[in-house]
C-alpha cells in the first residue's frame, strides 16, 4: 500500500478522534442526537483546517519525526518575524544533556555557508555566551587549515594576539621630552619604568612584584663597540634596580633577563639613546621588544 500522503492522514486522523468521542457519548444509544454533531464537527474541522495548514505550509510539522518524512523540501522555509525579541527561539531544556540546534549542509567552497547572520543594520551578527570555561571550539580537517578568516583590521579586544605557545608579547617603547616619567613595561613580574632628566639624561629603573627574581644586563655602546654588564640575583620589590650605568647608557644596544622563583621568565631586546634620536628631535628614547612566559 502507498504512504499516505500528509494530508490525507490530517483528514483521516481528525475524523477518527471526533468519531471516536462520538461512539463513546453514543454507545448503547446509537449514533444520534450529540454524537451525530460531533461526528458532522469531526468533518467541518477537516474541511476546514487540513486544506489550510497544507495549503500555507506545504506539509505538517510533525514533533520527533523526520520533516517531510522522505525526501527532501525544494524551497526556503521563511519564517518572518517583526517584534522586539528574536523571530525565532529553540531551546533544550534537558539538564546536563542535549543541544539547542544542530545544522548541517553539503555546501562547496565560495557557496552558501552552513550558517550565515547577517544584521542588515550596524548592531552585532552574532554573541555567543556561557557559563563555562571554554567560549566555544572550531574544528577542521587539514593540517594548513585556517580556522577563520576576516577582512576586519581593527583590534580584537579581549583576544590574547600576542600569546604564542605560552609566550607573551609586549612593547618597550619610551620617547620623551626632559621631565617626563613612564612604566614602559609590566610583564611576568618584571616592571621597567623610564624618566628623563635634564640635558636628556636617560634613566631606567628594573622592579619586580615577585621577592627574590633575577635580573642580568648586558649591552654595548658606541664608539667602540664597548661591553657592559649589570645584575642582581636577589631583586625584590621596591629596590628599583638601575639597568644602565650612567654615563654609559647613550648610543647603546643589549638585552635584558629576568627571572622569578614562581617560573616567570622575560626577555627584552632594547635600544637606547640620548639628546639626538630622531635627528635630535628626542631627547629620551629607550625602545625594544619584550617576550615573557609564566608556566
Amino acid at each position: 500500500m502507498p504512504e499516505m500522503k500528509p494530508e490525507d492522514r490530517l483528514w483521516v486522523e481528525a475524523i477518527d478522534h471526533y468519531a471516536k468521542r462520538a461512539r463513546r457519548r453514543g454507545r448503547g444509544h446509537g449514533l444520534q442526537g450529540q454524537g451525530r454533531w460531533i461526528f458532522a464537527s469531526a468533518i467541518a474541522l477537516a474541511l476546514l483546517v487540513s486544506p489550510f495548514a497544507i495549503g500555507a505550509t506545504g506539509d505538517v510539522l510533525r514533533e520527533g519525526k523526520r520533516n517531510p518524512g522522505s525526501g527532501a523540501a525544494h524551497n526556503e522555509t521563511q519564517i518572518i518575524a517583526s517584534n522586539k525579541t528574536y523571530g525565532t527561539r529553540q531551546s533544550n531544556v534537558k539538564d546536563g544533556n542535549g543541544g539547542g540546534a544542530i545544522y548541517g549542509c553539503r555546501s562547496n567552497p565560495g557557496r552558501e555557508p552552513c550558517i550565515r547572520s547577517n544584521n542588515l543594520k550596524d548592531g552585532r551578527a552574532f554573541e555567543f555566551a556561557t557559563k563555562g570555561s571554554e567560549g566555544g571550539r572550531i574544528d577542521v580537517d587539514g593540517a594548513n587549515a585556517k580556522p577563520l578568516t576576516t577582512n576586519a583590521t581593527g583590534v580584537a579586544t579581549g583576544f590574547n594576539a600576542d600569546r604564542v605557545d605560552g609566550l607573551d608579547g609586549g612593547r618597550v617603547d619610551f620617547r620623551a621630552g626632559v621631565g617626563a616619567s613612564a612604566e614602559i613595561l609590566n610583564l611576568d613580574g618584571l616592571v621597567l619604568r623610564a624618566s628623563c632628566g635634564t640635558g636628556g639624561n636617560l634613566d631606567l629603573r628594573a622592579d619586580t612584584s615577585v621577592p627574590h627574581s633575577v635580573i642580568h644586563v648586558e649591552w654595548n655602546r658606541d664608539p667602540g663597540n664597548a661591553p657592559f654588564y649589570r645584575q642582581d640575583n636577589n631583586l625584590n620589590p621596591g629596590d628599583s634596580f638601575s639597568v644602565l650605568s650612567q654615563g654609559n647608557d647613550d648610543s647603546s644596544q643589549g638585552t635584558m633577563t629576568y627571572s622569578s622563583p614562581t617560573g616567570g621568565d622575560v626577555s627584552v631586546t632594547f635600544l637606547a639613546e640620548e639628546g639626538d634620536a630622531f635627528a635630535g628631535a628626542t631627547p629620551c628614547l629607550f625602545a625594544g621588544t619584550a617576550l615573557g612566559s609564566t608556566p
